[in-house]
């Protein structure tokens, strides 16, 4: 049976998809000087947006959150808590986030009771084309600031890709966009919640 032309071939395909991996490992930085234990709860600022994907950064943000709660390593401020805060700084409007100063991370701290916010950025999602296959494509750039200082204590970026492969191979759907943004930020926060 295993002479068999399709037994070779679904062998051959096993091994490929079993060889292929959607994303590359993240770029991370985490100061050495800094007590991690120090900090048991966060706030996660919207993340920056800077694709055509108009709720990249919101659903980016929205997983963030969920994925830290999920570790258990960390309490996370309420997203309509945040904004409230956000909303109090000088020059904010209704829909656009500015990147908080070190005054504004400060008093964001005090507010909110937060040891360090988590500030992002979606620099890519989308779905690529290859033949009638959409391959979604994420790359978020995050970073930790503690608020006493205001220093980065903690960065990392990360690519990760949806299931291309497989889904030209066996002519499936690729991995959604959503799926894709969670599996990025799993990665990313691999270095800190581990």
């Amino acid at each position: 049976m295993l002479n068999h032309p399709k037994t070779f071939l679904l062998a051959g395909i096993s091994l490929l998809l079993a060889g292929c991996s959607g994303s590359v490992s993240p770029t991370e930085f985490a100061n050495p000087q800094f007590d991690f234990g120090f900090v048991e709860r966060v706030a996660v600022i919207p993340f920056e947006n800077l694709t055509r994907d108009q709720n990249a950064g919101r659903r980016a943000s929205r997983i963030m959150a969920t994925e830290l709660l999920a570790s258990g390593a960390l309490d996370v401020v309420e997203a309509g808590e945040v904004q409230a805060a956000l909303a109090k700084r000088p020059g904010a409007t209704y829909g656009r986030i500015a990147i908080p100063s070190k005054e504004d991370v400060l008093t964001l701290g005090q507010e909110l009771e937060v040891q360090a916010l988590i500030l992002g950025t979606v620099a890519q999602s989308e779905t690529l084309r290859s033949g009638r296959v959409g391959i979604p494509v994420v790359t978020i750039d995050a970073r930790m600031v503690e608020t006493e200082t205001g220093t980065t204590v903690w960065a990392a970026t990360h690519t990760e890709k949806g299931s291309s492969l497989s889904a030209q191979v066996l002519g499936t759907s690729g991995t959604p966009i959503s799926e894709t943004t969670r599996l990025c930020v799993r990665q990313l926060l691999k270095s800190l919640v581990e």
